[in-house]
């Protein structure tokens, strides 16, 4: 399984898929700061919209013969998320797996506050292609694998 460094995600690539979203009153915990497991309920958002941008939408991919569960996801808290904080989601790396044909993509976020574009977290998963009947690998179907590698790695 393939991880990246830390360092790497905190940077900006012009070749991200990037949305901008609040940091809204149900994001945030009783010390007014986010709670941690909604960063990657924001990363998913994007990785959603991002799927939908490259033809694969999530309702029909689902009803589809394969599905992507995530194997592993993480994330690095760099700066406090507030209520009213707007930020810019990116997917900022994607690496497929060794197998070949590549059965698996860890994709990289970068969590930056608009005010002052500083990265506030980093994270990110790691996503297995299955059938959706018997659990076995798949290969990535070939367009969404060229929009992986169009992201950079």
């Amino acid at each position: 399984m393939f991880r990246f460094e830390r360092e790497r995600l905190r940077e900006r690539s012009e070749h991200a898929f990037a949305r901008e979203m609040p940091i809204r009153f149900q994001d945030v915990d009783a010390a007014g700061i986010i709670f941690y497991p909604r960063v990657l309920e924001l990363c998913h958002d994007v990785y959603v919209e991002f799927l939908a941008s490259v033809g694969f939408p999530l309702p029909e991919a689902l009803r589809g013969p394969f599905i992507t569960p995530i194997r592993h996801a993480e994330a690095d808290y760099l700066r406090p998320l507030r209520f009213g904080d707007r930020v810019e989601v990116a997917i900022v790396a994607a690496q497929m797996g060794a197998r070949s044909p590549a059965t698996e993509v860890t994709l990289g976020y970068r969590v930056a506050n608009l005010n002052g574009n500083e990265p506030a977290a980093v994270a990110q998963t790691v996503h297995t292609f299955v059938d959706r009947k018997t659990f076995e690998r798949v290969s990535i179907p070939e367009a969404l694998e060229r929009a992986f590698r169009a992201l950079g790695s």
